[in-house]
């Protein structure tokens, strides 16, 4: 079974409610140690073609957008939280992740850095081998997969996006909202503040 582009344009909906803030967007050039010039674009900006980015020597801008105030925001609104949850960060072997820590468990917003388009879309192709069974998303980024148990991974340029809420429980919360339903909703959510779509 697809993912429907009708229910995909449903959960992009809450993106007209809260734009990402155009502070996040900008690249901060000084914190990328050792990067050439095409780590210094903005968010959402395409890499040219055949352009390499060196290995950075912290996350990029884009990358920490998942642990950003808009991406929290996000995630407060959607679970109708009464405050932001807790965040913890690490970065190792250009993977950037943060962790929130939600009422009902733990879920794991991660982005892949890679040097090329075409390095970061064979990770994408390689972690879905990983995953077991998957489904493709119709309409994120450049390719996008989801799992039955909760993970959705989107790649665009660079960089390859995995929300990962297997650590939630199936169905949580007064509405009975769907760990698979949040996972794809925060991926929408984050590819929005990646293009710019608000």
């Amino acid at each position: 079974m697809t993912f429907s582009t009708r229910r995909l344009s449903l959960l992009a909906v809450p993106l007209l409610l809260v734009g990402c803030s155009s502070a996040s967007k900008s690249a901060d050039s000084a914190a990328r140690a050792g990067s050439t010039a095409a780590s210094s674009m903005s968010a959402g900006q395409p890499m040219p073609a055949g352009q390499t980015m060196a290995a950075a020597a912290v996350p990029t801008a884009t990358a920490k957008m998942v642990c950003g105030e808009d991406i929290m925001g996000k995630v407060v609104q959607v679970l109708k939280l009464t405050k932001k949850p807790a965040t913890t960060t690490t970065w190792a072997n250009q993977l950037y992740t943060c962790t929130y820590a939600l009422p009902m468990g733990p879920m794991v917003l991660s982005v892949k850095q890679s040097k090329t388009s075409a390095a970061a879309k064979a990770y994408f192709t390689s972690l879905r081998s990983t995953l077991g069974p998957t489904e493709s998303l119709v309409g994120l980024g450049e390719g996008a997969y989801r799992t039955t148990t909760g993970i959705a991974v989107v790649v665009k340029d660079n960089m390859t996006l995995k929300v990962d809420t297997t650590r939630l429980p199936a169905v949580f919360g007064p509405e009975d909202q769907k760990r698979t339903d949040l996972s794809n909703q925060i991926a929408s959510d984050v590819l929005g503040c990646w293009t710019g779509d608000e």
